[in-house]
C-alpha cells in the first residue's frame, strides 16, 4: 500500500513521496499544456495526468543547481 507524504502542491502538480520508498520522489502533473508525450482517448475523452519518477539523488542535484543558478 502506498502511503504519499506532500512535498508540495499546487494547481496543477503535486510533488509527493511515496513513504515506503527512500530512494525516489514523484511529480504528478495535470492538465498538461505543452510537451511531448503520448495522450489516450477512452470513450471520445481525453484527458491528461502524467507521474514522473524520480530519484532522489537526481531530484536533489536538479534543486541544487536551479537554486545556485538563483543565486
Amino acid at each position: 500500500m502506498s502511503i504519499r507524504k506532500t512535498i508540495c502542491i499546487t494547481k496543477n502538480t503535486h510533488l509527493y513521496e511515496n513513504m515506503n520508498e527512500e530512494e525516489n520522489v514523484y511529480i504528478e502533473i495535470e492538465d498538461i499544456g505543452e510537451c511531448s508525450m503520448e495522450l489516450w482517448t477512452i470513450d471520445d475523452v481525453t484527458t491528461s495526468r502524467a507521474v514522473v519518477k524520480i530519484s532522489r539523488e537526481d531530484f536533489e542535484k536538479m534543486i541544487n543547481a536551479y537554486q545556485s543558478q538563483e543565486s
